[in-house]
């Protein structure tokens, strides 16, 4: 066999290297046909949409929750003006605090019966018991019997004060006293303020009921009197 040229040995070499560099380099990727879209990467001539990223995971590997913030919902009294004159929004349901439920009605009114309770009165003649002794009620016992007596008084005040408009004034009492401690009879003089929704006869009824020491000696008027403030 005859030499080559060098020159053609030269080409030849050259040859090789060239395929031998194509042969390492990858086939180019076809493009896509067009733009894709946010959220997605072109991958071998189609668009793929990118793996979502995870949400921060706290330390004990648990996710962590938003919380969400109440709102304060601040309540106008009813018929309150509000700037510009227009109606304040009704806030949404979920909002609203529950409004506390209405107190029980009152039953209707009743004043007590006092009818059979007769009227304390100075010019009603009295028996006078010849073999009755001379004993007298003492009249400290009898305060500590007003101060029972009054807080019942008291209520009867409190109870009308339900039903309306209640002043105040002096209520002042008359009774008479028997021997063996029981009210005969009794009044309660009240001034116009005082004397609405039952006061008088619920107050008569608290000191007829009300039993007092006995004592030997003759029945006896007595007064006393409750302020209302």
């Amino acid at each position: 066999m005859g030499e080559h040229p060098p020159g053609a040995r030269l080409a030849r070499l050259a040859a090789l290297v060239l395929v031998a560099s194509f042969a390492c380099e990858p086939a180019p990727k076809p493009d896509c046909a067009a733009p894709c879209g946010p959220g997605s990467t072109c991958v071998e001539g189609q668009c793929v949409a990118d793996a979502p990223v995870a949400p921060p995971v706290a330390e004990d590997g648990k996710k962590k929750k938003k919380r969400r913030k109440k709102k304060r919902v601040r309540r106008t009294t009813a018929g309150s003006a509000v700037a510009g004159g227009a109606e304040p929004a009704a806030p949404p349901d979920d909002e609203v605090e529950e409004a506390e439920p209405p107190a029980d009605k009152l039953p209707p009114f009743v004043p007590v019966d006092d009818r059979k309770i007769p009227q304390f009165s100075n010019d009603k003649a009295q028996t006078i018991d010849l073999e009755a002794g001379s004993e007298r009620p003492n009249e400290r016992v009898l305060d500590q019997h007003f101060a029972k007596i009054t807080p019942k008084i008291t209520d009867c005040v409190v109870t009308a004060s339900r039903y309306g408009d209640v002043g105040s004034g002096r209520l002042a009492i008359q009774l008479r006293l028997m021997p063996s401690g029981k009210v005969e009879s009794v009044s309660v003089k009240a001034p116009a303020r005082l004397n609405v929704w039952g006061i008088v006869p619920c107050a008569r009824k608290a000191v007829y009921d009300h039993r007092f020491p006995s004592y030997d000696g003759p029945s006896v008027g007595v007064d006393f009197a409750v302020d209302v403030d």
